[in-house]
């Protein structure tokens, strides 16, 4: 999204707004996941284990599981299986913030997955 404030006589906000069509999100430079049926064995283990885990946050925030996490991200990781935060962060949707509240924990969810 992009947002600027024009200046004329009378100032207003101007906004562009860049979606993505839900059956081709890309959630990396490399691979398209449209859903869940599309991820391998090991990637389904993985992904259910990163569910649980989102869960169980969103339980103690008190807050909705997709504020925490998407699945879509959480698909994302469990197809690329960073091993470090700086991988975590190159995983496409994924943030600074996101890894700084909760990177090394999705990592643990990964090593022991």
């Amino acid at each position: 999204m992009n947002a600027k404030l024009m200046a004329d006589e009378i100032n207003y906000w101007s906004v562009l707004i860049y979606y993505n069509d839900k059956k081709n999100t890309v959630i990396s430079s490399k691979t398209t996941v449209n859903s869940e049926s599309e991820l391998s064995e090991e990637e389904k283990i993985i992904y259910n284990k990163l569910k649980d885990w989102r869960a169980d946050k969103a339980r103690e925030a008190q807050l909705p599981a997709y504020i925490i996490f998407h699945n879509i991200h959480l698909m994302s990781i469990a197809r690329h299986k960073p091993c470090t935060l700086d991988d975590l962060e190159n995983v496409n949707g994924i943030g600074k913030s996101k890894v700084e509240k909760f990177g090394i924990e999705i990592l643990e969810v990964l090593e022991n997955a």
